[in-house]
């Protein structure tokens, strides 16, 4: 019987880099920070040449339009030398410093770079590196002096911050603009926007999402291992920045969520489509970003927001306290990542952790080679239907054609990973000195299958167990006030314990379950 079967997949990549697009989209509706180069380009000199182009006709002048080399590479570099001035010029302009910090360092341009609700960020520049850093202009907080003071400390906190998936914190101030107070802060400037990319891509590539993912939990497991540890508390795509160069993935407006934490203390702050069911109580810990993270990744895998459905914040807030996930869920094609995305988003105990993320196979550093269920695991049956296909071929020695996975059974009372890997080098599917990459790949997704299986297990007994405390305390007053039987083993029924009735009548029959019920809430 054949065991093994070549299949044609789209999820086989073998670009090097994440692709990343140069300008942070302009129809999000949060702020986005657009590209530093589309600053200083001068749209009006541009279209201006390109009309005047159009306008001439034939005339030779034109490049487009003349018909000799020689005037035509002479007119270009015209063109491109009165370009340059322009853009000369409009730096010259720009770049005069409009404000400073208290400290003299940094340095504000009057160039706006983005705006939001209640904040809007300005190109800055640190004097001491030389390096162009993000001048955010918040509104006026209206900060008590110990909401002043607490906003202080925890903005001294996060100075010290550094981490390659951390936006990089600089300083803060409280200033006057134009008659009216305001809080400035001076973060590191990201060039290349946000997550709000994702909306361009129909199908985001599994090594893309993977490799983001990667990156955010990398940033939150930083966070969370500070002392004491820091909560982001209003962690969302909008707000985890890409920076252009590098593709790399970076948290940001820590800043920001501080002063939101400070100065709106007493009142339930974030966004509904991200908040953990615990924010709504103020009753929470480092699990409400491991939940937001959910919901990130549930937008990167679906590029539609989460609970997109909902007409309003009061309709959001209902679903997620009753525990009902967003429609995008049921839309999650791949097995693997919806499990991910589940494990992050429950509402109860066995909800994962950051280390139990990071742990997880699917975000392990890239070996070449990929191994996923090849269809949804029901939890029941010994044989399990795997996917193994090569991500990476120049990670490995032997040849692959593009777009091709291996399709196989793995019987999990009877086959060992090792053995299965040396079948597949015995088919031809991969080099020999592959077998042992391969053979882990295997293993280790095996393990994380029996894990599943069993922290779902797990999940069924303790529902089960919940069931029939509820299912007995529901009958547990009927049949003791029923059965005379029952009486003599439950004592006798003084006044007291009957509210004075002195009898087994409907009255205190009815009172007790509603004191049994406190007792057990307590």
């Amino acid at each position: 019987e054949k065991r093994f079967f070549r299949k044609s997949v789209e999820i086989c990549e073998q670009d090097d880099e994440v692709e990343v697009p140069p300008e942070a989209p302009h129809s999000a509706p949060h702020l986005e920070l657009r590209s530093s180069d589309s600053v200083f380009t001068s749209s009006a000199t541009q279209q201006g040449a390109a009309s005047s182009c159009a306008a001439m006709g034939h005339d030779p002048s034109c490049p487009s339009s003349s018909q000799e080399p020689g005037k035509d590479a002479s007119s270009t570099a015209l063109i491109q030398r009165g370009k340059e001035r322009d853009r000369e010029l409009e730096e010259e302009a720009e770049m005069k410093a409009v404000a400073t910090s208290p400290g003299g360092r940094f340095l504000k341009f009057d160039i706006e770079l983005g705006r939001g609700a209640f904040k809007t960020v300005y190109k800055g520049l640190d004097t001491e590196t030389w390096v162009e850093v993000a001048w955010c202009e918040l509104q006026d907080r209206k900060l008590t002096k110990a909401e002043q003071q607490r906003f202080k400390e925890e903005a001294e906190m996060l100075k010290g911050l550094q981490h390659p998936n951390i936006v990089r914190f600089y300083d803060s101030w409280e200033s006057v603009l134009r008659g009216k107070k305001c809080i400035v802060l001076v973060t590191e400037l990201m060039t290349s926007g946000t997550l709000k990319y994702l909306k361009r891509f129909k199908v985001m590539k599994p090594k893309v999402l993977r490799s983001w993912c990667r990156q955010i939990l990398k940033g939150l497991h930083f966070l969370h291992t500070r002392t004491p540890p820091i909560v982001h508390r209003d962690l969302k795509c909008d707000n985890i920045f890409i920076t252009g160069p590098t593709g790399s993935v970076k948290i940001g407006d820590l800043g920001l969520a501080t002063l939101m934490r400070t100065s709106f203390a007493k009142s339930v702050i974030g966004t509904p489509e991200f908040m953990a069911p615990e924010m709504y109580e103020e009753h929470y810990d480092e699990s409400v970003d491991v939940y937001a993270f959910g919901m990130c990744m549930l937008e990167m895998a679906t590029s539609e927001y989460p609970y997109s459905e909902c007409q309003n914040a009061a309709q959001i807030y209902r679903k997620v306290t009753s525990g009902i996930k967003p429609a995008s869920f049921d839309k999650v094609n791949d097995p693997e990542i919806k499990e991910i995305i589940e494990g992050c988003i429950r509402q109860n105990k066995s909800q994962l952790s950051i280390r139990d993320l990071l742990n997880h196979a699917f975000f392990g550093e890239d070996t070449g080679v990929r191994v996923e269920l090849a269809e949804e695991d029901t939890g029941t049956q010994d044989c399990l239907a795997l996917r193994i296909w090569v991500e990476e071929p120049k990670k490995l020695k032997g040849k692959h054609k593009d777009n091709e996975a291996i399709e196989f059974s793995y019987d999990l009372e009877n086959d060992s990973a090792e053995e299965v890997a040396l079948e597949m080098v015995k088919s031809g599917f991969f080099h020999e000195s592959d077998a042992k990459l391969v053979g882990k790949s295997i293993r280790d997704r095996v393990n994380l299958i029996k894990k599943s299986r069993e922290r779902r297990q797990q999940q069924l007994l303790q529902q089960q167990q919940q069931g029939y405390e509820e299912r007995r305390d529901s009958t547990l007053p009927s049949y003791t006030f029923s059965h005379p039987s029952c009486v003599s083993s439950l004592g006798p029924v003084t006044a007291g314990q009957t509210g004075g009735g002195g009898g087994l009548g409907g009255q205190e029959g009815e009172e007790l379950p509603e004191v049994d019920q406190h007792v057990r809430q307590q």
